[in-house]
C-alpha cells in the first residue's frame, strides 16, 4: 500500500436529485435530516445523479421535453455539494429541456464549483470522458450514460471540420417486438398493402434513409417498429453494440487511471415496456455485469422512480435502481406553453395550476406518483472498501422523501423510522432475494457482509 494512500474507501450512491431550490437551510431543525446529512458528508466519495439543468434560463424551452422541464437555479450545486455530494452523474432524459445553450450553461456551473461529474460534455467525447475525484483513499473515476434518451440531447462528434454537438453519453436502446410468425406474416401482409414497404423503397432509392436501419435484415421493419419472430408476443430490447463498446473503453481507460471506478446508467425501462417497475430488465443486467467485467468497482441505474433489488457479481454491486435521494420538481418556478396546454391551462405563469392537475383528482385526492409510496422512499448504500481486498461491507440505510408533507417540504429527504424504516428494508431484502442476494437487517439498517 502506498504510504499516501488510506486503507479504506467508503463510497455512498444516492438516486436522482431533483433539487429545485436551497435545500441546507433546514439543517438543525430534525435530527432525521441532520443524521441524513452526517451520512452523505461521512464518506470519500457520494454519488447522486443530476437530474436537473442549472441555468438562468439562457437556453430556449426545447420542442422535445423528458417530461417535466427541469430547470434549477446554478446555486443548488452548492446545496448538493453541501450535503456532501461530490460525484455528479448527469446524463438524463431531461438533457435537452433548454435546448444546447442551457447544456453548455450546466457544464459550465458545474466547473465553476470544481464538481467532478460524467455523463455530460460539449462534444462526444467530453461525455464519454471519466469524471475523476482525489480523495484519501485515492482517485475515483466515474463513468456515466443514458438510455432514457431524449430525441437530439445525444452528444455528437468532433471532426476536423465542425464543432461537436453539446449532450449526453447515450446507450441506445431498441425495443425489438416479437409475434408468432404467423402473425408476422399477416404484418408483413399489411406492410404491403399500406405502401409502407413501397415508400421504403423509394427512401432507399434516393439514399435518403439516414436514421433508419431498415437494411437490417435481422428484423422486419413496420416504418421503425422493430418485429422478429418468436413463440410468444412481447418486447424486448437491443443495446447499441457500438455505444456499448465505447463505453467499455471509457471504464478500462478509467480502470488504468484510477484506483477505483464506478458506472452509472439513467434508465427508465422497465421489462416488457413498461416504466417505474421494481423489476429490472435484461438489458441492464447485462451491462451491469459489462461494466464490472471492463473494471467497475459498482453499477448504479437512476431513472426508474421507484428503487429495486441489489445484485453481486464477481464481488462488486450492482445497484439497479436508488430511486430518488431528491424530489423538487413540483417547485419549478416556469414551466413552457405547452406543459400549460396539456393540461387545457391559457394562461401560461402559474406552474402550481400544472402540478395540481398532475398530481390531484377532481375531488382533491392524490393521483399518479403522488399517491405511490414507492415513488417517496429509497435507501442510501455506504460501501466500504479495503486497499487490500476490495469490497467489504454494505449498508443500506432507508431513507423517505416525506410524502405526506405539503408541497414546499415534499421531496426533502430525511432517514426514514419506525414502521416506514421497517417496510423499506423488506421491500429491499425481497427485492434483492431475486438475485440472490442476501441481506440482513440490524436496528434499522440493511447489510451485506462479504
Amino acid at each position: 500500500m502506498a504510504v499516501h494512500q488510506a486503507e479504506t474507501f467508503t463510497f455512498a450512491a444516492t438516486g436522482d436529485s431533483m433539487i429545485t431550490r436551497e435545500i441546507l437551510p433546514y439543517e438543525g431543525n430534525a435530527d432525521a435530516f441532520d443524521d441524513l446529512l452526517a451520512l452523505l458528508r461521512g464518506t470519500d466519495a457520494t454519488m447522486t445523479n443530476l437530474e436537473v439543468l442549472l441555468h438562468d434560463y439562457e437556453g430556449y424551452p426545447s420542442a422535445a421535453s423528458g417530461g417535466t422541464y427541469m430547470r434549477s437555479p446554478p446555486n443548488v450545486a452548492d446545496e448538493l455539494i453541501g450535503m456532501g455530494c461530490n460525484l455528479f452523474s448527469a446524463a438524463t432524459n431531461h438533457t435537452i429541456d433548454y435546448s444546447h445553450g442551457s447544456i453548455e450553461r450546466t457544464i459550465a456551473a458545474l466547473r465553476e464549483r470544481n464538481a467532478a461529474f460524467a455523463g455530460l460534455g460539449e462534444n462526444l467525447y467530453e461525455a464519454r470522458k471519466p469524471a475523476s475525484l482525489e480523495t484519501p483513499a485515492g482517485r475515483v473515476a466515474m463513468v456515466s450514460a443514458c438510455s432514457t434518451i431524449t430525441p437530439g440531447s445525444e452528444a455528437g462528434e468532433q471532426s476536423p471540420a465542425l464543432r461537436g454537438r453539446p449532450g449526453l453519453n447515450p446507450l441506445h436502446i431498441e425495443q425489438v417486438y416479437t409475434l408468432p410468425e404467423s402473425r408476422l406474416d399477416e404484418l408483413r401482409k399489411l406492410s404491403h398493402e399500406l405502401d409502407i414497404e413501397d415508400v421504403k423503397d423509394a427512401w432507399r432509392d434516393r439514399g435518403m434513409h439516414v436514421g433508419h436501419d431498415w437494411d437490417d435484415e435481422e428484423y422486419f421493419h413496420f416504418w421503425d417498429m422493430k418485429f422478429e419472430a418468436g413463440d410468444e408476443g412481447g418486447i424486448e430490447y437491443a443495446v447499441d453494440g457500438d455505444d456499448r463498446e465505447a463505453i467499455v473503453e471509457s471504464i478500462e481507460e478509467a480502470r488504468r487511471n484510477a484506483d477505483w471506478v464506478v458506472a452509472t446508467l439513467h434508465a427508465h425501462h422497465g421489462p416488457g415496456g413498461h416504466a417505474r417497475t421494481r423489476e429490472t430488465p435484461d438489458f441492464v443486467r447485462e451491462f451491469g455485469r459489462t461494466c464490472v467485467d471492463a473494471g467497475a468497482d459498482a453499477f448504479v441505474v437512476t431513472g426508474p422512480h421507484v428503487f429495486r433489488g441489489i445484485e453481486m457479481y464477481d464481488g462488486s454491486p450492482l445497484f439497479y435502481s436508488l430511486g430518488h435521494l431528491i424530489v423538487q420538481n413540483e417547485t419549478v418556478e416556469r414551466l413552457p406553453p405547452e406543459s400549460f396546454q396539456r393540461y387545457g391551462y391559457d394562461n401560461y405563469t402559474r406552474a402550481s395550476q400544472v402540478f395540481d392537475s398532475r398530481l390531484y383528482n377532481d375531488d382533491g385526492e392524490p393521483k399518479g406518483d403522488l399517491a405511490n409510496a414507492a415513488f417517496w422512499q429509497s435507501v442510501v448504500p455506504v460501501c466500504e472498501f479495503s486497499v487490500e481486498s476490495g469490497l467489504e461491507r454494505i449498508e443500506f440505510h432507508p431513507i423517505t422523501l416525506q410524502q405526506k408533507q405539503p408541497r414546499p417540504q415534499r421531496g426533502i429527504p430525511v432517514l426514514a423510522e419506525g414502521e416506514e424504516a421497517a417496510t423499506i428494508l423488506d421491500q429491499l431484502v425481497e427485492l434483492s432475494a431475486a438475485f440472490d442476494t442476501s441481506i440482513d437487517v440490524d436496528e434499522g439498517v440493511g447489510v451485506i457482509s462479504l
